[in-house]
């Protein structure tokens, strides 16, 4: 199949298999969903969709020490934003099957792509070498910022799990790929006060700005303007945030404590 294909504005009217489901589920069981969205946007369209619809629902603990805000998040983005980009280059894109899934559960993350490991792949070096199915969308892919470090995807994965205190399992099936990476806080803790990394992103670039615009903000943090604006009114129930004069000629004012 072309290539080109994978970088159209709608794929699955050429390749059915190129839709990726992004799922959220409300407990540790797929049972009840939160929300559910199925991404047609080409290749780097639903590599970027999806790990922002992740990073919006990965908690982060802050905590003020002196004059810093410190950020401990539930999992490291670029943990999950590995797994999201190697299973959507390196799905089977030849069988018309399920779609890839990105779910969210209440104490995991679960990532899934059609495509257990080539039958030409020596099994005793998995994880050791990268050995991509597709090889054209990896080689383009690998002039951005999605692949721009050469070596196999496992061992990142395992690392920056292992700094953040994640357990993952990453593991082949004859026509699946699993990685689920497991939160590093036990279900129902309470620790510290919870925000999304695009909640912390909100806070920091106010603190560097009070005057940023709602469509600033929507640049820089790389999501809808409308998404700001719920963000900025859960911030604003947190105490975390205050507006200080009207919406024209004020500015925001960053809670310190």
């Amino acid at each position: 199949m072309p290539v080109y294909c994978f970088f159209a504005k709608k794929p699955s009217e050429y390749i059915r298999s190129s839709i990726v489901r992004c799922l959220h589920f409300k407990d540790v069981e797929r049972i009840n969903i939160l929300d559910k969205k199925e991404i047609d946007k080409g290749i780097i369209g639903n590599i970027e969709f999806a790990i922002n619809y992740i990073r919006e629902r990965v908690p982060v603990e802050f905590k003020i020490v002196g004059s810093r805000r410190e950020e401990y998040p539930e999992y490291h983005e670029e943990a999950y934003r590995e797994a999201i980009v190697n299973a959507i280059v390196h799905r089977n894109y030849y069988e018309i099957g399920p779609d890839t899934s990105i779910e969210k559960l209440k104490d995991r993350i679960f990532i899934n792509n059609p495509g257990g490991l080539l039958s030409s792949f020596p099994k005793e070096q998995f994880g050791k070498v990268s050995w991509p199915r597709n090889k054209l969308i990896a080689d383009l892919l690998s002039r951005t910022i999605f692949m721009e470090k050469v070596g196999t995807g496992i061992k990142r994965i395992e690392a920056f799990c292992k700094d953040n205190g994640n357990h993952e399992k990453i593991y082949a099936e004859e026509n699946y790929f699993f990685v689920e990476i497991y939160s590093n806080q036990k279900v129902g803790e309470k620790v510290g006060e919870k925000l999304t990394k695009n909640q912390c992103l909100i806070l920091k670039f106010m603190s560097d700005n009070p005057d940023i615009s709602i469509a600033q903000l929507s640049k820089k943090v790389g999501i809808a303007e409308k998404n700001i604006e719920i963000n900025i009114s859960k911030l604003k129930q947190k105490h975390l945030l205050k507006r200080i004069c009207p919406a024209k000629g004020g500015y925001w004012e960053v809670e310190k404590e």
